[in-house]
């Protein structure tokens, strides 16, 4: 059995800064498996700036992979998609739709076959502006449409500049909406200390890896010094760091981990390294890679299963910065995107 591929290609209504640049456009592969008339689905959208294998990588490897008998647990899965391993995008969409073709089998959600899922999940707006004013209407519509945290790139700008930014936000949405910032690890040590200790008025739910993803002990320092929580994301890709981070020394070296499971090989490992962290005491959240509907559906499937009281929102109101983005099941209404009971991802 051989998969069929299909090019994606999805530009962003306005171009979203981060600490390595402008992102302006998202292209991959869907990818279906037919087997005895029911289908699989998944998505492959791969960002070799974030850690991902290269677009030619990923294709060369879809291309490439076949089965000779379908699994039928998630062991057999995960097995089946290990060899992938030095290609994290396209494990993921491999295995997404492996794990869609059995929940189809078996007439369930795929969260289904992964635990107990939530039905319902907390979500935050990325937002974006040009300018301070931009960013402030931004996130005062945010607000207005009922997300319960607005969520900002930053260590693009000078430290004035972003201040005034995220003053502005904090203005536009009042005290009663988190307000997220993400560094992409933008920041030296001492530059991340200076920004989150200078910017403690504004009450920041956390910082997203505020300095480089190797620099774990800097992550553990600053999440000491500095008056709001630590998240590790782009560390998250890095062998052997979870370890490290969660080590503690006197404490882990982060309050959060972020699982992007689109660059971290799948829902399965995702899944597991949610399970490490929370053992430890750290907790986790989903996000999106910026990818399309059928990663954000299986993103939203993995953050219904997440373990622990799940009081983190999760980044998954991201196809909506797409143009001609049409809504689905996992369109956010109100900040919250409820779980559809329909066997496989739930999405067309």
């Amino acid at each position: 059995m051989k998969l069929a591929l299909a090019p994606v290609r999805l530009e962003l209504t306005r171009p979203i800064q981060t600490a390595r640049g402008p992102m302006d456009v998202r292209t991959g592969w869907r990818v279906v498996l037919e087997s005895d008339g029911v289908a699989g689905r998944g998505e492959a959208m791969p960002m070799a700036s974030f850690g991902t294998e290269a677009p030619h990588a990923t294709e060369r490897a879809l291309k490439a992979f076949e089965l000779t008998t379908l699994p039928d647990s998630l062991d057999a899965i995960a097995a089946a998609t290990a060899p992938l391993w030095e290609t994290p995008a396209a494990r993921f969409a491999v295995e997404c739709a492996l794990l869609e073709h059995l929940a189809r089998r078996r007439r369930v959600p795929v969260a289904a076959l992964l635990g107990t899922p939530r039905k319902s999940l907390r979500v935050n707006a990325l937002i974006e502006g040009e300018d301070a004013a931009a960013l402030a209407r931004a996130a005062e519509q945010a607000a207005k449409e009922g997300y319960p945290v607005v969520k900002v790139k930053v260590a693009a700008r000078p430290l004035t500049v972003e201040a005034q930014r995220l003053l502005a936000v904090r203005r536009a949405v009042g005290p009663g909406v988190g307000l997220r910032l993400d560094a992409n690890g933008g920041w030296s040590e001492a530059g991340a200390r200076s920004a989150l200790r200078g910017l403690e008025a504004l009450d920041a739910e956390l910082c997203e890896q505020p300095v480089a993803p190797a620099d774990v002990e800097g992550l553990r320092r600053i999440r000491h010094y500095v008056p709001c929580r630590i998240a590790a994301d782009e560390s998250m890709l890095l062998p052997h760091v979870l370890e490290r981070m969660l080590e503690k020394d006197p404490r882990a070296a982060v309050d959060v981990v972020v699982l992007k499971p689109t660059a971290l090989g799948g829902l399965i490992r995702s899944l597991q390294i949610a399970k490490t962290a929370h053992a430890a005491g750290v907790s986790a959240y989903t996000t999106t890679l910026l990818d399309g509907p059928l990663a954000r559906a299986a993103a939203a499937h993995l953050a219904a299963v997440l373990p622990g009281d799940d009081p983190w929102a999760h980044g998954l109101a991201t196809v909506e910065l797409f143009g001609g983005a049409e809504p689905d099941a996992f369109t956010p209404v109100h900040g919250r995107i409820e779980l559809p009971d329909t066997p496989g991802w739930g999405v067309a």
